[in-house]
């Protein structure tokens, strides 16, 4: 949704029992990025978007968080707890996200400061937002 709470853009989905696919559409109906979930080996993501693969591993540092490799952005922040930045290698932010509260319930506010990268930074958010859901829904028990 945009600021004014309208569709912006629309994700659907398939699954098979090697990965989970994604489409990022405009409202056209006209496909912005493909995103790719495996679980396989390991656990990561794949984003075709503007002839490119970029690929996103999960990590654990001082916080969880995303390597993306193919790609000059760097993502900082805990994937946990829904509160991310992507930041060029300049350091300047392209994108910021949090939890929030919307008229559908939880959800995420993100903050994209760079158009020309709103599309590559959307997709990055869905991958995050996807684990967080796949981590509340299958919490690790200790």
């Amino acid at each position: 949704l945009d600021d004014c709470g309208n569709q912006k853009y629309i994700v659907t989905g398939s699954n098979n029992p090697s990965r989970q696919k994604l489409i990022l559409s405009d409202n056209e109906g006209e496909k912005m990025s493909e995103i790719s979930l495996y679980n396989l080996v390991a656990t990561y993501f794949m984003i075709r978007y503007d002839k490119h693969i970029y690929a996103l591993v999960p990590c654990v540092r001082e916080n969880f968080a995303f390597l993306i490799y193919g790609s000059t952005l760097r993502f900082l922040g805990n994937i946990a707890q829904g509160s991310f930045s992507l930041v060029d290698v300049d350091k300047s932010v392209v994108m910021t996200q949090k939890k929030c509260w919307g008229k559908y319930g939880t959800g995420f506010e993100l903050n994209i400061l760079d158009e020309q990268q709103e599309i590559f930074a959307l997709s990055v958010a869905i991958c995050a937002d996807m684990y967080i859901s796949a981590a509340e829904k299958n919490p690790v028990l200790t």
